[in-house]
Formats: C-alpha cells, structure tokens, sequence
C-alpha cells in the first residue's frame, strides 16, 4: 500500500513539477482545457460574483490589486518552465481578469454580451482554422503585429490621458490586431511548441488575445447601438 502511494505520488510529481514533452495531439488538447477553464472561470465570476463587495473598496486600491494580480500572474506563467506553477500563474491572471470583467460588463446589455460572444467565438475559430492551414502566413506577420502593438498601446494611453476614454477607431485597430495575434500564436503554438508547459503558456496566451478581441468588438457593438 505505501509502494503505490508512493509511486502515485512520483508520478503525479513528475507530471505536474516536471515539464515534459507531449504529443501533438495531447499539446492541443491541454491547450484547450486551459481555455476553457479560464473561461469558466469568467463566466462563474460575472455570473455569481457579488459586485457589490467592490464597491467598499478604493478604486485606485483596487487598480492596483487587479493590475499587479494580472500582470504577477502573467510572469509567473511565463517565467518558470514547471506545468503546475504556470498553471497557478495562469489563475491568477484569469481571476484578476474575470473580477475586471464582472465589472466591466456591468455597463452592457445581456444581448450586447452575447453578441460579442458570438462573434468572438467565430472568429476565433476561424483564426485558428487559418493558422492550421496556412501557419506560413502569421509568420509573416509576427514583427509587424509586435510594432503594431506597441504604438497601439501608446495611442491609446495618450489618448485616454487626454480625454478620459478610448476612441472607437482605437477599439477596431486593436480587434483586428488581436485577430492576428491569435492566428499568430496559434501557428507558432503548433509549430513549436512541444511540452506540457509550453502547452499551458501558449494556452493563456491565446487566452489574453482573445479576451482583448472579446472586450474591443463589445465596445464596437455598443457604440454602433447607442
């Protein structure tokens, strides 16, 4: 009995404290898991997540918090090649990213939401067909995305500096650069990625492109309503 608790445990040790390479097809698969848990995470706070508790607290406190949460949950993520640390990394990311959103969604319709959702969704998985398919062309596009993002993150930081509020042509700029970043990660995912932990990083990757696009086209979708 002490035998097989002990070959359990240095088997579930070796599975999740040691990175390890997996097939491709089990690599894809981890991938996805990790989107749909991060995605339920967002959905089970924005459903269930009492809002009301974050109104006691300093906003700016409550920035900070949130932006460190995300931006510390994203390096961890990154930064140590170990399976079940990245994969804590990538909770913390997703939790501070699904209190943002039982905020943010506050201010639009269930219709608008869904919508949004739609769209996200197809598009996705029409980046990601494309990738597959033709994975030569994201290549392509990976310095230009990079230089595209940084002014983008730069305009649009002036721009909310000035006026308080970001511009609707900002919003298209950036969905239509995440529709990239999301073929684009997707193609070197497939091309390059080879262990359970790289599987789980380019997981929350996609996870971070697509939340982007998500939170762009509902601003877009609104704005065209009002």
């Amino acid at each position: 009995m002490e035998k097989s608790q002990a070959g359990l445990s240095h088997y579930l040790s070796g599975l999740f404290l040691k990175d390890r390479q997996v097939s491709k097809r089990v690599f894809n698969l981890v991938i996805g898991l990790v989107l749909i848990w991060g995605f339920s995470l967002n959905y089970l706070a924005v459903a269930y997540f009492p809002v009301e508790i974050l109104q006691w607290i300093n906003p700016w406190v409550l920035l900070v918090v949130v932006f460190g949460s995300l931006m510390g949950g994203c390096l961890i993520m990154l930064k140590y090649p170990l399976p079940l640390v990245s994969f804590l990394g990538y909770n913390l990311m997703t939790l501070s990213i699904s209190i943002t959103l039982s905020l943010f969604l506050q201010g639009f319709t269930a219709a608008e939401v869904a919508l949004a959702v739609e769209y996200t969704a197809g598009i996705t998985l029409l980046m990601i067909i494309t990738a597959t398919l033709v994975p030569k062309l994201f290549f392509s596009f990976g310095k230009v995305l990079c230089v595209i993002g940084g002014w983008i993150v730069t305009v649009e930081f002036t721009w909310l500096l000035f006026f308080g509020h970001s511009h609707d042509m900002i919003h298209l700029i950036v969905a239509l650069s995440s529709c990239g970043y999301i073929g684009y990660t997707w193609a070197v995912a497939c091309e390059y990625g080879e262990t359970l932990d790289e599987a789980i990083d380019f997981g929350g990757m996609l996870y971070m492109h697509i939340i982007n696009f998500f939170i762009r086209i509902l601003h877009l979708i609104a704005s065209l309503r009002s």
